[in-house]
Formats: C-alpha cells, structure tokens, sequence
C-alpha cells in the first residue's frame, strides 16, 4: 500500500528551515568553494576568486572529485588536494582562463600531474553525464556554461528524487524544492527558471 504525503504535509516539509537538506546543502557547496579558493590563495599565491561567481555550481560538481580523490588513498597533503581539486575545476567550467596556467605550473611543480590527470577523467565522465542528462529534459538550446550552472543539483538528485516518492503533485514539489535552494541565499539564478528546471528533473524521475 502506498502512502502519499498531503500537499500541506510536504510544504511543511520543506518550508521548515531546520529540516531543509536542500538549502543547507547548497551551503555546504559554496563554502566548500570557498575552501579552495582560500587554501590555494593562502599556500600558493594563486587568486581563484572567479570560482566564486559560481559557488554552488562548482561545488556541486567538484565536491563529488574530492571524495573520489579521497577515496583512492592518494597521498596528498590538504593544500595539495585542494591545488588539484582548483585545476579540475577550471578545466571542468573556464577551460582557459588567465590564472590556469599558473595554476597548473604549481600542480606539475608539486608532482601532482598523474593525480590531476586520473581526477580529469573522472570529472570528465561526471560532467558528461550531466550535461547528457540535462540535455534529455527537453530544455531547449541553452549554452554550455547555462547549463552547467545547475551542476549544484548534482549531488542532491536522490533527495530531489525521494521527495518525488512521497508526493504526486510535481508542480508544487518543484516550487518547494526551488523556494528551498533559493532561500539558501548561495543559488544564483532566477526562482521561475529553476523551478522550470527543477519540476523537469521530478518528470524525468518519475
């Protein structure tokens, strides 16, 4: 037997600021962008400010990397893995931007290349994957860069999804969900676009 949540019941749910995974882990994003741009300022001299123009974005797709990197027992020391986790995030996002190469001067200066060049692939397959999965919500032509923009959502699709499990109301799940990454103060971007957005990945859940 199933059991859906009422509409009152899940605009509780995701109102309460307390209880939001969505807003908080937006959050979470942008500070952990602003980790990386700090520690490679602080440890090497190199201004990343630009990565935070995209906070959440690039938190959202780099923040998986650092676990993979975690998780493949590299011996990197924290300044190191945060110079890596800087270079993926400028190959994945600006590609050739002004301060890459000194960027990547500092990465093959610190031995880092074999690292950098396995977290690339990896970034590459997740970027991919999103872009593929993006592109398959029929959102229409819009460029690289806006779409890339949503990779925030990368790392709470299955709580977007398992909202979608409690309700059948799509239309009111996405204003929610969209009101909560919002209120987070760290999403930059319109609340009519993404919600558009956001109720098109709940349709292409369902």
């Amino acid at each position: 037997m199933e059991f859906l949540i009422t509409e009152s019941q899940l605009r509780t749910l995701l109102t309460e600021e307390e209880r939001s995974m969505f807003g908080n882990y937006m959050k979470r994003l942008n500070t952990f962008t602003k980790q990386i741009v700090n520690r490679t300022f602080k440890s090497y001299g190199i201004n990343l400010r630009m990565l935070l123009t995209w906070g959440t974005s690039v938190g959202g797709l780099v923040l998986p990397l650092d676990r993979f990197l975690r998780n493949q027992n590299f011996d990197l020391t924290e300044d190191q893995r945060m110079l890596v986790l800087a270079g993926l995030a400028f190959s994945l996002f600006f590609e050739s931007k002004r301060p890459a190469g000194k960027l990547f001067s500092a990465i093959k200066e610190e031995g880092l290349e074999e690292i950098f060049k396995v977290g690339l692939r990896k970034g590459s397959q997740l970027k991919d994957a999103f872009l593929n999965f993006m592109g398959s919500l029929g959102t229409g032509s819009a460029s690289f860069i806006d779409t890339i923009a949503y990779s925030f959502m990368i790392p709470i699709i299955t709580d977007i999804q398992s909202v979608l499990m409690d309700t059948q109301d799509i239309d009111e799940a996405a204003i929610l969900i969209a009101e909560r990454l919002i209120a987070s103060g760290v999403v930059l971007m319109s609340s009519q676009a993404l919600t558009e957005t956001v109720k098109k990945v709940l349709e292409k859940l369902k």
